[in-house]
């Protein structure tokens, strides 16, 4: 063999259209993809510092680094006086920094301790005292900053009561310091402001309380922000460190800020999986993008939302609101700091120093990420645009060059005057399957393993020529298959999620690896396995390298398959086209889009190729045949080979052997000589590299933020088929690219056998019940692998409920004036609650309880009930057992002392000292204000709360003077509620109430009482945007503490309650009282009226702890705790044993965060 025979050989073997090749490249295309994007998916180091002063314009991280260590000394939840220690220090910092800059005019600082405000959101309504820190820096006098719209920055100082509030929201709170110094050395253009907010964690308080701040509302006041257009940037945290993520914007304006970061982190596709619900979490960017949010001009009245976006950490959800939301336990230490600081900085100097004064259009934009470099942003009329093109165009398009390469392919035809055939509409019969071989002149060719039969086609021809050819199954499989493997392969991943929910549902929590893995295998198998089945007329090879199909040429059927994945993509298109125009959504279209231009470019390639009959389609035949059965009346090109073996010898074998050949029969139908027909040697390299690695770079990048952001979700009520669901259409998307090379048998036999291994062992893994170390195996546990550890721990919610109620005096309460519960009317149940995943708190975690332990053995209402505590939240249980009950005595349950020591000690101490026993300066039977309560709650240790009647007028608008000719007296009641050392308070009504509003009595005011015609609080109004009908819980938030809550309420039952003040208005000799009080009703209130009841319940919360509180330097008091003993101890604080103990007992995979506003909450219930 020559040289040059020898080079066309290799040449051919290692870039033809064969198996090894293929595979080769396939693979490495795919370990290329998936290795750079996880390389890439990592924390950038931080620059030193002088790179930090040349480029960055000062900003330090280490200085931001130890100002969250500070922040994060201990748990600093609104209603902690941790977090008035917190904010006293974040104001002293901003003040000093203040100090530090020229800009002693243009840098205003608002110790804001006058705004409150009320509004109602996700069915329930606040009442809330702010105590926001704010900071402008005007922008620059010689520009029109007057007229630009500022530029807002916003995070909250606030944590919840199991955290230390490190990442949530410690590090956006650091970034805004480190901006406040940056733009007081370097002013901006545009004016910035600064919301150093408190209280989002119990309901997006601090920034509902900027909308009703001066600044803000007040469109005549001299410092009135200009937010009307103006962009925000929130910043957030819903996980322990990592990268952060900007996961939503308002449209492409603020997007196109982020274009300005070094390190982007972004996709449209998490903001819809947030709208969606599937991360369950509300951030302060809903209620700035609200649409009453600011004025929009001023000398306006209308309103408008802002336009911004939330910048957010999101991996690792399982240490959210827990304990390991602190330093020790931070994913990136400083490095994680950076990558939230370097971000905020760049988008925010652009957006600072933007002097445009024509805001950009308010378009919905679609973004992306590319590998920790480039942010893709545009339009989603982009989109749209492409979608509608590409629905058009795209059909027409390939017909047209079909009807011309078959007029083509006839024209070579008839011109060599043979038969005519195109690859691309003809339904070929036979095929080359099997391996392939080399002709003696160099030529690939496909050798079949098994003859075909002679019926499989049947051709007759016209008298013009044309070729008709009769429909058969193999013709119709050609086109089938494609339809067929994906519905088979979409039920197999039905059928595996199926598996996964219900034998291994929170595999995905610790190990999301196993089900990704096992998804993506299952895909390929599934789509080999009917694409390329095994021979079913010769020897079985399972998987084997080149299966049969129905006979179709290796090129044809990858025509073919590359044809009916644009058809499905197309489809997606079109579905893509309607859920743009009727629901907005741009996220994952955005990939079909992509994939199906893709696979266009692709189709139009080959018909172009095949047009000037490049890799025209022989259909060729290899058979192997003796001697004497070759069949010479048929025109076949003849090689001759020795197939390696000779027949097995026995007692009919002849003394000679016969050898068998290899004959390479020609049954070209496009006129084209078999070993002289160009090959696609390069042609389906550029093919691969066009529709491979794109759609899976698209799909990878989904996936490296979208599965770390829900996998933990199942903690937060997250249906688990939901998850796998999105683990299952990500594997599958990331299988289609390959199909084309499936179904052309161009994917090698130990690829398959690989992957099926890796489906085997994963599979096996998760569902198989394992017990061992090596699995990390828990006692008790029944199934796969466990799925929590210490860096992905169980969280359970925790809420301690006292619920109080009237009870008669007792010899032994009376005989201890001072203890707890000595009351004469007070009767105390305490019942601990957490919730979490049914099987795992009745099985492993409740057992390590000593409370819940000595309840079930005591048979005080110990159970676990696997009823979801929240619709919402699918999969939830909650376990309560009740740890103490007044009533209960060690005489009368036959329980001994210890056992009750061990009741007593469970419940919670608020304060310090107990509330003053005198009764309030309105019952004094000598006071000028005496009351007459309709209700009044027990003497405890935890609140005091009254209640009067009230009439009040309703208000008379413009309209109602034109209706009617008389005011209407509404009914309602008063209620006070004094708590001790909480600034947190709730109503609960069994019916809703009409209207409400909050007045508010400092400590100085209390000796004085209230009188009934006081009426210096704001009306009834509530904050634009978040009105409601009816209101059946009120949140109240003080600022101050101790300070007692009055709360006036509207009833509903207007019919029965309104009667008619005066016979006409006119009927007035001064004009009518103004809105608000009337009278107060007296003690025959009821009695006259007593055809209505109102029921009710009024609670109290608490959220600090003793060991949250360390280090606080509270003075210790002797206080009595509540025991059988006389001996005292000494109390640093408020006191949660029950939370103390969960701490204490929780296994070390597993930890507790917050089901409530408070751990605890004090309920009585009132009626009246």
């Amino acid at each position: 063999m020559s040289i040059s025979t020898k080079i066309s050989l290799f040449f051919a073997r290692t870039t033809g259209f064969l198996t090894l090749p293929v595979t080769t490249v396939l693979v490495l295309v795919y370990l290329t993809v998936i290795i750079s994007t996880l390389v890439t998916d990592q924390l950038p180091a931080v620059p030193s510092q002088s790179t930090l002063n040349s480029r960055y314009g000062g900003l330090n991280v280490s200085e931001a680094y130890e100002d969250l260590h500070i922040i994060s000394a201990r748990p600093h939840p609104y209603h902690s006086h941790a977090n008035d220690v917190l904010r006293e220090y974040l104001l002293q910092r901003v003040r000093a920094i203040r100090a530090r800059s020229d800009l002693r005019d243009g840098f205003l600082i608002d110790d804001d301790i006058t705004t409150s405000g009320t509004w109602s959101d996700r069915g329930s309504t606040s009442y809330f005292e702010g105590n926001n820190i704010l900071v402008k820096i005007r922008g620059m006098t010689n520009s029109n900053s007057s007229t630009l719209p500022a530029v807002l920055f916003s995070a909250h100082f606030d944590c919840v009561s199991t955290s230390f509030g490190t990442t949530d929201d410690g590090m956006g709170v650091v970034t805004l310091l480190q901006l406040i110094k940056y733009y007081a050395t370097h002013p901006p253009r545009r004016t910035v402001l600064f919301n150093i907010n408190n209280g989002e964690e119990d309901g997006l308080n601090g920034a509902h309380v900027l909308l009703e701040h001066p600044w803000i509302k007040n469109t005549s006041h001299p410092e009135f922000v200009y937010l009307y257009g103006s962009t925000f940037v929130n910043l957030e945290g819903a996980s322990s460190g990592g990268r952060p993520l900007m996961f939503r914007a308002t449209d492409l304006g603020p997007v196109k800020s982020w274009q300005h970061a070094s390190l982007p982190h972004a996709n449209i596709i998490s903001a819809e999986a947030f709208n969606l619900g599937l991360i369950r979490s509300y951030t302060d960017y809903s209620v700035y993008a609200n649409p009453l949010a600011v004025p929009k001009a001023e000398k306006s009245t209308g309103f408008a939302p802002m336009r911004g976006l939330d910048f957010a950490f999101y991996r690792g959800r399982s240490k959210y609101h827990t304990k390991f939301d602190s330093i020790p336990f931070l994913e990136g230490g400083d490095r994680a700091l950076w990558a939230m600081m370097e971000p905020t900085w760049a988008a925010g100097v652009a957006l600072a120093n933007d002097d445009s004064s024509s805001p950009p259009p308010n378009e919905k934009a679609v973004f992306l990420e590319l590998f920790n470099a480039v942010l893709v942003a545009f339009p989603l009329t982009y989109l749209l645009t492409f979608n509608i093109t590409a629905l058009i165009v795209g059909p027409i398009s390939l017909i047209l060059l079909a009807i011309a390469e078959s007029a083509l392919a006839r024209s070579r035809a008839a011109n060599r005057q043979l038969p005519t055939f195109s690859p691309s509409i003809a339904g070929d019969d036979t095929e080359s399957a099997g391996s392939q071989v080399i002709s003696p002149r160099g030529t690939i060719v496909n050798e079949p393993i098994a003859e075909p039969d002679d019926n499989q086609t049947q051709t007759t021809t016209s008298r013009g020529g044309w070729v008709r050819r009769r429909l058969n199954f193999p013709s119709l499989w050609k086109h089938a298959r494609f339809w067929v493997a994906l519905i088979l392969s979409i039920g197999a991943q039905v059928a595996l999620i199926a598996g996964f929910v219900s034998l291994s549902p929170f595999v995905i929590y610790r190990y999301p690896s196993i089900p990704i893995l096992s998804s993506f295998t299952l895909a390929i198998l599934v789509l080999s396995l009917v694409l390329s089945p095994t021979l079913p007329k010769s020897r079985i090879k399972f998987l084997s390298r080149a299966p049969l199909m129905t006979d179709v040429p290796a090129w044809t059927s990858f025509r073919t398959l590359l044809l009916h994945s644009f058809i499905f993509t197309w489809l997606l298109v079109l579905a893509s086209t309607v859920g743009i125009t009727q629901f907005q959504l741009g996220g994952v279209f955005y990939l079909a889009s992509t994939y199906n231009g893709l696979l266009w470019f692709a189709t139009v390639i080959c018909a172009i190729v095949g047009c000037f009959g490049i890799a025209e389609t022989a259909e060729l035949q290899v058979v192997q045949v003796t001697p004497n059965d070759r069949r010479e009346s048929e025109p076949s090109t003849v090689h001759v080979e020795d197939d390696g073996h000779e027949t097995d010898a026995n007692e009919r074998t002849p003394l000679i052997g016969r050898k068998r050949v290899r004959i390479i029969k020609n049954k070209s139908k496009a006129g084209v000589d078999p070993v002289e027909n160009p090959q696609p040697y390069v042609l389906w390299f550029f093919l691969l590299l066009l529709i491979v690695p794109l759609p899976l770079i698209l799909v990878g990048h989904i996936a490296i933020f979208l599965i770390p952001s829900v996998n933990q979700t199942l903690i937060d009520g997250t249906p688990a088929v939901i998850l796998y669901t999105i683990v299952a259409l990500l594997s599958f998307v990331a299988a289609m690219p390959a199909i084309p090379f499936i179904g052309a048998r161009r994917v090698h036999r130990h690829v398959l056998w690989v992957l099926g291994l890796i489906w085997v062992v994963c599979t096996g893994l998760a569902w198989i019940p394992w017990s061992g170390t090596w699995v990390g195996s828990v006692e008790g546990y029944r199934g796969g692998m466990f799925p929590f550890s210490e860096d992905a721990p169980l969280k359970v919610y925790f809420q301690q409920k006292v619920t109080l109620s009237p009870a008669a005096r007792s010899r032994s309460q009376s005989s201890s004036s001072s203890s707890l519960l000595s009351a004469p009317d007070a009767r105390a149940k305490i019942v601990t609650t957490i919730s979490g995943p049914f099987s795992f708190l009745e099985s492993m975690v409740l057992p390590l309880i000593p409370s819940y332990q000595h309840s079930a053995a005591s048979g005080r209402g110990a159970g676990c009930f696997d009823q979801e505590t929240d619709q919402g939240k699918v999969g939830l249980g909650h376990c309560s057992w009740e740890t103490f009950d007044s009533t209960i005595s060690g005489t009368d349950t036959g329980t001994d002392m210890s056992g009750l020591n061990m009741a007593m000690a469970m419940i919670p101490v608020p304060s310090l000292s107990p509330p003053s026993p005198s009764p309030p300066p309105e019952t004094e039977p000598n006071h000028p204000n005496r009351t007459k309560w309709v209700w009044t709650s027990t003497k405890n240790f935890w609140f005091q709360a009254h209640a009067q009647a009230m009439s009040f007028n309703t208000s008379l608008t413009s309209d109602d003077l034109a209706l009617t000719t008389a005011a209407r007296v509404v009914h309602g009641a008063r209620f006070f509620i004094k708590p001790n050392n909480s600034r947190a308070c709730r109503m609960y009504f069994d019916r809703p109430v009409r209207k409400f509003r909050v007045h508010t009595i400092g400590k100085d005011d209390e000796g004085a009482g209230m009188k009934a015609d006081r009426d210096e609080t704001p009306g009834w109004d509530v904050q634009r945007g978040y009105e409601s009908e009816s209101h059946s819980m009120l949140r109240l938030w003080s600022r101050e503490w101790d300070r007692t809550f009055v709360l006036d309420v509207q009833w509903t039952d207007s019919d029965s309650n309104s009667e008619a003040l005066g016979s006409s208005l006119s009927s007035f000799s001064s004009p009518p009282p103004p809105q608000g009080v009337l009278s107060n009703s007296d003690g025959d209130e009821k009695t006259e009226k007593g055809k209505e009841t109102h029921s009710g319940r009024v609670a109290c919360e608490w959220a600090e702890y003793e060991s949250g509180m360390v280090g606080m330097g509270l003075s210790g008091s002797p206080l009595p705790l509540p025991s059988s003993g006389s001996s005292s101890v000494l109390s640093s604080g408020a006191q949660m044993p029950a939370f103390e103990e969960i701490l204490a007992f929780l296994p070390k995979w597993a930890t507790v965060s917050k089901a409530a506003d408070g751990l605890v909450e004090v309920e009585e219930r009132f009626e009246f």
